[in-house]
């Protein structure tokens, strides 16, 4: 893995740890403002930053996602220039204390650097 790899890899893993911590504040500071957002629970795609982050709060406010156990494995990173993409499993617990599920996902985080930062610019989340 190259510099760059490892570099990449460490945003999603810092970005994967704040979603382990149900840390929104932090969790966000790693999000582009032109997000777009693919997830199993949802029919429509989540555009901006914004609108993933009310639905994000609202949801750990009402216990609906709060996560209980978090794991990436296997994960794959790509370069182009400016652009990554990253592909990984999750396993993960998630829900209200004590009825919480244990989920397999698949996921995708394309991410841009900007000012000399890599930010996530789309996230797809598949069963």
């Amino acid at each position: 893995m190259t510099d760059q790899e490892k570099e990449i890899l460490q945003v999603v893993k810092t970005w994967n740890d704040c979603f382990a911590r149900n840390d929104a504040a932090a969790y966000f500071t790693h999000i582009h403002e032109a997000l777009t957002l693919f997830i199993p629970s949802s029919p429509y795609r989540i555009d901006g930053k914004q609108d993933d982050r009310d639905e994000f709060e609202w949801s750990l406010s009402k216990g609906r996602t709060q996560v209980h156990f978090f794991q990436e494995l296997q994960p794959d990173v790509q370069v182009f220039e400016n652009t990554a993409v990253v592909t990984y499993y999750t396993r993960g617990a998630y829900g209200p204390e004590g009825n919480e599920q244990l989920y397999f996902l698949k996921e995708t985080n394309v991410l841009v650097k900007e000012n000399g930062r890599w930010k996530i610019v789309h996230i797809h989340v598949s069963k």
